[in-house]
């Protein structure tokens, strides 16, 4: 059974609180730190999936190799592409971060590679998000009897389509709002002149009356 905000089973939770001083005093470049210290509330370990069975507690769970499950919690949203590739230089583990920030939400994800420093990353932009609706990582047709790892490059492509699909939508949005100023603009430039040169000749020709 899951339980919390995530739909991942409950034998996987870790909850723990990470020490923001701890974690951000390992940040080499001065101004990045200072952007992270003044914009994240909170990090926490939520979750952490592995492919062993019957583990009891945490400090086993915590010890195996799996998928990582971090949700940060912001002040203000920042690029999400910084905060992905900050704190997998941190942590350089297999993970996936969920950002909240004012109603809005955002995935990113971090597959390790096999030589230090390497590695593939990916995360969407900010988007509503409904605090009612539970945040679905697993999909139990789909990452039935899958490898941790498998699961994890599920979910990774998952949010690198959820990522095109936002950049879209986003991109169609100002388009459209572009094209509305414009019809705007044009309708008042030509549309609107004839009218707009009438009302000046009749106030025009009212003063020479008076």
């Amino acid at each position: 059974m899951s339980e919390g905000r995530y739909n991942i089973p409950r034998q996987y939770k870790v909850e723990k609180g990470m020490p923001l001083s701890t974690l951000f005093e390992k940040i080499d470049n001065l101004k990045c730190r200072r952007v992270f210290e003044s914009e994240i509330a909170s990090v926490e370990w939520c979750y952490h999936l592995v492919d062993k069975e019957g583990i009891t507690n945490v400090a086993e769970l915590v010890r195996e190799n799996g998928i990582s499950v971090f949700e940060v919690q912001m002040k203000r949203k920042i690029s999400t592409d910084l905060l992905t590739e900050v704190f997998a230089g941190l942590l350089r583990r297999p993970m996936v971060i969920t950002y909240l920030c004012d109603g809005e939400l955002s995935m990113g994800a971090f597959i390790p590679g096999k030589q230090t420093g390497s590695g593939r990353m990916c995360a969407t932009d900010f988007y509503p998000y409904d605090a009612d609706r539970m945040i679905e990582l697993i999909d139990y047709a789909a990452d039935s009897d899958k490898t941790a790892e498998e699961i994890h490059r599920r979910i990774f492509a998952m949010i690198r389509q959820q990522r095109r699909v936002i950049m879209i939508e986003k991109a169609f949005e100002r388009l459209s709002h572009e094209k509305e100023k414009e019809q705007m603009s044009f309708e008042f430039s030509f549309e609107n002149l004839d009218k707009i040169r009438a009302d000046a000749d009749f106030v025009q020709s009212q003063l020479r009356v008076v």
